[in-house]
């Protein structure tokens, strides 16, 4: 990664009392509060699971989850591509990742592709690209949403179920070693009130206060866990390729 001496924590902040990554509330919206501080425990743990290497962060952004990953690697590469309005100082290939990715074969230990796939216009060939890039043993660490508002338009093409994601992966020689939808019907629910009053950053937090303790709730817990493959908010997969 280019300039990583520079780095700073943007879209995640770790929180020295739970010892966990949280939503930074300085660089996400408000109207993404509940569904951020929802989410980074889903992406946080098959980071600390998986992640090892050389490991390329593909559509990297502003890389937010260097902070979680850089202990467990032995080199990242970060790719994404060119944004003239806001230059990235952290790339180290800038790329239209439609096309074929001007990347080595069998390289890269660990793939991380978080909230990516959704705003890729040829998934297929991404996915394949992905394959050909990942080394032997590799793996892929892929999260997109599904209930989710449009975003970044108009590049927001698609939102993926879990039986699209399972055939993708398949047809590309990668093994699904996990796949959890993370929320369910009342965190749907929440996140679609969060953004109803995104505009008034006094009911965000009220809201979210309410949400805090709701989660501890015998009633959430029931409901979401008959909901969730229903009603997922996203998909976290992990998939591993062949020792070939």
């Amino acid at each position: 990664m280019k300039n990583i001496s520079s780095w700073e924590p943007s879209k995640f902040i770790f929180n020295p009392k739970t010892q966990h990554w949280a939503a930074n509330p300085a660089h996400v919206s408000p109207g993404s509060w509940y569904l951020v501080g929802l989410y980074v425990a889903a992406y946080e743990r098959v980071i600390r699971a998986y992640a090892c290497g050389h490991l390329l962060d593909l559509g990297c952004g502003m890389v937010p989850f260097y902070g979680l990953y850089k202990d467990q690697v032995s080199e990242n590469t970060c790719i994404d591509w060119e944004n003239s309005m806001h230059p990235n100082p952290y790339l180290d290939v800038v790329a239209d990742l439609n096309q074929p990715f001007p990347l080595p074969d069998r390289q890269f230990d660990t793939v991380l592709c978080t909230d990516v796939l959704e705003h890729i216009a040829d998934p297929f060939t991404f996915m394949a690209e992905t394959a050909r890039v990942m080394a032997p043993n590799g793996h892929l660490l892929l999260t997109v949403p599904f209930f989710y508002w449009l975003h970044e338009a108009p590049y927001d093409y698609y939102r993926y179920t879990e039986f699209a994601l399972r055939k993708m992966c398949a047809d590309n020689g990668l093994e699904v070693v996990e796949l959890q939808a993370y929320g369910g019907y009342p965190d749907v629910l929440l996140d679609l009130l969060n953004k109803g009053v995104a505009s008034k950053r006094w009911a965000v937090k009220s809201l979210l206060y309410f949400a805090k303790f709701f989660q501890k709730t015998g009633v959430y817990r029931r409901v979401r866990a008959k909901s969730e493959a229903k009603f997922p908010l996203g998909y976290v997969v992990v998939a591993r390729k062949g020792s070939f």
